[in-house]
């Protein structure tokens, strides 16, 4: 409660599902998220409580947000996370720009292995359906951590107002526009470990680009069309670096590794994707993946057809004037 100045109205920061998202201070230092759930609400809440906490106490990995904490009284249901908005990886990547390479390729390998858990390292697999750079924390060493399922949801729909939440009634789909596949878009599932490869491969470009997933700044507004574009153009991968990067400290081999994996990460045929397995191998530099299975280009008309439903969003959004 003293946290969270008794969840008086300056501390909330956002209206998440079956309740409201406060921003909490600990008296020894540091910040959480309190999310509170009224409990009278519907069975569904409480289903969907329990499930949460029972994965998310469960889990154990470096690069994951850890829950800190849960409880039941007065008819509410509180929930507590880790929680920093100044350590956001969108944050620094967009607004600040100061993430040097180095700190780029540990946070890609860094998520890499927390993702390769929750998919084939723990007792049952786990879908993120929600990995976004508004997802990712990064510690005081530029560590990351990934958020976990409606954490990453809350986060990635609050952060300012960049991404847009894509929720479409007829399909059930719900996630966050640029950051989901084709698949995911068209049909409204992201069951596949495959969804979540094409998130990361989002969030990777990002890195390595410094632009967010969707900017209605940039002629194609979507990252991957603008990919899409540039490998069909045959420029060096290099171009395609940040341009706040110092080209010096860039590790040639590792960002060209990078390129090639973010293109194989976000292909529209999900059967092309590598695994996380296979990502986490490439990314120390065992690259047979693509020896093997090589990187041969979608063309125009095969990418547009597959990524419909993503550019017909766009121009919804364009004509409702929604940037």
């Amino acid at each position: 409660m003293e946290a969270t100045d008794r969840f008086s109205e300056r501390r909330r920061v956002a209206e998440v599902d079956f309740g409201t998202a406060y921003r909490g201070f600990l008296a020894g230092g540091g910040e959480i998220l309190v999310k509170r759930l009224g409990m009278k609400t519907c069975p569904a809440l409480r289903t969907r409580f329990s499930d949460e906490l029972r994965n998310m106490g469960r889990l154990r990995h470096r690069n994951l947000v850890q829950l800190r904490g849960w409880c039941t009284e007065h008819g509410e249901m509180l929930v507590v996370y880790e929680y920093s908005p100044a350590r956001l990886l969108s944050h620094l990547l967009f607004r600040h720009g100061g993430l040097r390479w180095h700190h780029r390729y540990n946070i890609i390998k860094s998520l890499a292995s927390a993702i390769h858990y929750l998919h084939e390292e723990w007792e049952e697999q786990v879908i993120h359906r929600c990995i976004t750079s508004s997802a990712v924390i990064l510690d005081s060493g530029m560590n990351p951590r990934l958020g976990s399922f409606a954490l990453a949801e809350f986060l990635a729909r609050n952060e300012q107002g960049n991404h847009h939440v894509v929720v479409d009634k007829n399909k059930s789909v719900r996630g966050i526009f640029g950051y989901m596949s084709p698949e995911h878009m068209d049909s409204g599932e992201a069951t596949a470990a495959a969804a979540d490869v094409y998130s990361y491969g989002v969030v990777l470009l990002e890195i390595l680009t410094g632009e967010p997933a969707v900017d209605f700044r940039r002629p194609e507004v979507l990252l991957v069309h603008k990919l899409h574009k540039f490998e069909q153009s045959k420029r060096p991968y290099e171009d395609l670096a940040d341009r706040r990067l110092d080209g010096g400290e860039i590790n040639k081999s590792e960002f060209i590794r990078a390129v090639r994996l973010g293109i194989a990460c976000t292909r529209s045929d999900p059967t092309r994707r590598p695994s996380m397995r296979q990502i986490v191998r490439i990314l120390d530099g065992h690259d047979e993946w693509f020896v093997k299975n090589g990187l041969r280009k979608e063309t125009g008309v095969k990418w547009r057809k597959r990524n419909a439903s993503s550019l017909s969003h766009v121009r919804r959004m364009q004509a409702l004037g929604i940037h």
